[in-house]
């Protein structure tokens, strides 16, 4: 369920990153949104790494983009990463892994800040363990007693 929920993330970040490429007039607004989408299958850092690559295909010289196209990538994603980071992520994961939204900016953060990508992987999958864990045996258990 959390990789539907991180699929999730991703397809909006690939469906709004596509929208607003168009509208700026970037170069290449497909791929770039593909681009888009496949970082941010990965949690936390797919997002940012995304985003460098995107504004960064956008300054290179000769394919038609101006320094106001850039700027304006740069802004959009600098919003999208908080706005996703801070209302899109908890809301969405919360739905798929039943896990509450402080407990995932949490676990995530802290899964990241310990093991790097790998810890940002499977932090919020280890959460959600550990709460079903306290749900369905500790819990019952302390009923019991």
């Amino acid at each position: 369920r959390f990789i539907v929920g991180q699929g999730a993330l991703a397809a909006c970040n690939g469906i709004l990153s596509f929208i607003f490429l168009s509208i700026i007039g970037a170069p290449f607004p497909a791929l770039l949104a593909v681009i888009a989408f496949l970082f941010s299958l990965i949690p936390l850092v797919g997002t940012i790494t995304g985003s460098v690559i995107i504004v960064g295909t956008a300054m290179i010289p000769g394919i038609g983009s101006s320094w106001l196209t850039v700027l304006a990538a740069g802004i959009y994603y600098l919003i999208y990463m908080q706005i996703e980071a801070y209302v899109l992520s908890p809301n969405i994961m919360n739905r798929a892994v039943a896990v509450p939204g402080a407990v995932v900016v949490v676990a995530a953060l802290a899964g990241g800040s310990l093991l790097g990508i790998l810890g940002a992987l499977i932090a919020i999958p280890v959460a959600a363990s550990v709460i079903m864990i306290i749900k369905q045996v500790v819990i019952p258990r302390q009923n019991e007693l």
